[in-house]
């Protein structure tokens, strides 16, 4: 099911929504991957184009090879008229920056950025960005798991 989206005066409708998602390493591809088959309009961005072929054969978005952090490369994958951005590349100050210049300069509604070091989460709240961290969260959820109560057997 296709989430809703707004136009400026505040109006939703439901359809697929124009995603680029910025990393096509194994969360890239997993993220652009169920996006697509949700029925999004997906595009992918890495800087080397070997890692497209971390996405399944049957993925039909559109890729692009370039140089996240420059204009021309942002331009060509369409944020202008993105209503979403994942920005989950492995550098963290990448992601910051690339999550800051969607939601400040290309004004795209949803922005998340990917949290790759634990230690540099800050770097991404002091720009008010959406963090994912996967590394914070598969320990809470190990540390979950080791630690819950167990039905008697």
């Amino acid at each position: 099911m296709c989430p809703t989206k707004s136009d400026e005066i505040g109006h939703t409708e439901k359809g697929p929504i124009n995603i680029i998602v910025i990393g096509c390493g194994r969360v890239g591809a997993e993220v652009a991957y169920g996006l697509y088959r949700k029925g999004h309009k997906v595009t992918v961005i890495d800087k080397d184009s070997e890692a497209f072929r971390n996405l399944p054969e049957d993925f039909r978005g559109s890729t692009m090879r370039g140089d996240v952090l420059t204009q021309d490369v942002l331009e060509r994958a369409g944020i202008e008229h993105a209503q979403a951005l994942a920005a989950v590349t492995p550098s963290d100050s990448v992601n910051t920056v690339l999550g800051h210049i969607a939601r400040v300069v290309y004004k795209v509604p949803r922005v998340v950025v990917r949290n790759y070091d634990p230690r540099k989460r800050s770097l991404h709240e002091a720009f008010g960005l959406e963090v994912i961290s996967p590394v914070v969260m598969g320990a809470l959820r190990i540390e979950e798991l080791l630690t819950r109560e167990r039905p008697e057997d």
